[in-house]
């Protein structure tokens, strides 16, 4: 048998491939398309995701959702993510980057002060607000938070009729689809046969025949 596996204790001198691996642990925003459409605004996920590639070659570089396996493959690169960012910590809501109300510039210092969500915003205590300064868009500390409030507060008023709308069409499709599939099950209906000029003939002298038969029995 070739000793060959890297965890087989006859292979001497084994190395470990992964060792060359460049791997990065981080946090990506993902878009939530169900809780998107229910709110009637952006929202968004923070998942982890594992990006590796063997050092010098981007060819092979993959960047995908992490997984335990990836966690247990790549375990010091995973201690190192949890010790420095706080392990798998997650937030849902609105990025910022997603408000319209605020400049690029207002999103990065807002970021830099621990506020990563709009939701953050509306719901920061009087406290919480004083860490803003001058807050951001040119407007108040407090007069942001309402602001943001208000923006959540008039997403969920429309994303009310904007899901009874999809509702309504998709059992309308439904409606469509049960009557398109009621229809194919009905047999069409079955054609007359066509007579050809000799069956024509045929029935054109038995009728003549059973006439003049008639006629002799007629008493005179």
């Amino acid at each position: 048998m070739l000793a060959s596996d890297v965890n087989n204790p006859q292979f001497v001198g084994a190395n470990d491939p992964d060792s060359v691996m460049v791997v990065r642990f981080y946090k990506r925003a993902v878009k939530n398309n169900f809780k998107t459409r229910t709110e009637g605004r952006p929202v968004f996920e923070d998942k982890i995701y594992c990006e590796y590639y063997p050092a010098g070659s981007l060819l092979l570089k993959m960047d995908v959702p992490a997984q335990e396996a990836h966690k247990m493959r790549f375990a010091k690169q995973w201690a190192y993510y949890e010790l420095t960012q706080g392990g798998d910590s997650r937030e849902v809501g609105t990025p910022l980057s997603q408000w319209a109300l605020l400049s690029p510039a207002d999103v990065e210092n807002l970021r830099g002060l621990k506020f990563n969500t709009v939701e953050n915003i509306a719901g920061a205590s009087d406290q919480t607000l004083q860490t803003l300064g001058m807050g951001a868009a040119g407007l108040a500390p407090h007069v942001l938070r309402a602001r943001a409030q208000a923006f959540l507060a008039a997403a969920q008023d429309t994303a009310l009729p904007q899901k009874q709308a999809e509702d309504i069409a998709a059992l309308k499709k439904q409606v469509d689809e049960l009557i398109t599939a009621l229809a194919a099950q009905k047999k069409p209906a079955k054609r007359k046969k066509e007579l050809t000029d000799q069956e024509r003939a045929a029935i054109g002298q038995r009728l003549k025949n059973a006439r003049a038969a008639k006629t002799q029995k007629t008493p005179s």
